[in-house]
């Protein structure tokens, strides 16, 4: 991938969940010049000065339909809030 479409991958984080020790974010991803979509989920436990990180990458057409669906739409409305806040050319 080229530096500008590195720049150009929209992110937009679609779940968060911290319990103080455990945390878990699931991060949407688009590169609109390859048309690539896929979701990172990232689990971190810390506890007694022990840190783990634990980070995969699931390609949208590797999901099953329902999931793939569900992002989708919701890569959808982001794409089309983003849009929305632009000023019109």
């Amino acid at each position: 991938m080229s530096e500008a479409e590195d720049r150009s991958v929209k992110s937009f984080e679609v779940y968060r969940r911290d319990n103080g020790r455990t945390a878990i974010v699931r991060t949407l991803h688009h590169n609109p010049y390859s048309g690539r979509t896929w979701v990172t989920e990232v689990h971190e436990k810390s506890g007694a000065g022990d840190s783990l990180r634990i980070e995969t990458s699931t390609e949208l057409e590797d999901m099953d339909p329902e999931d793939r669906a569900l992002y989708q739409l919701r890569l959808h409305k982001e794409l089309a809030a983003e849009q929305a806040t632009m000023p019109p050319v």
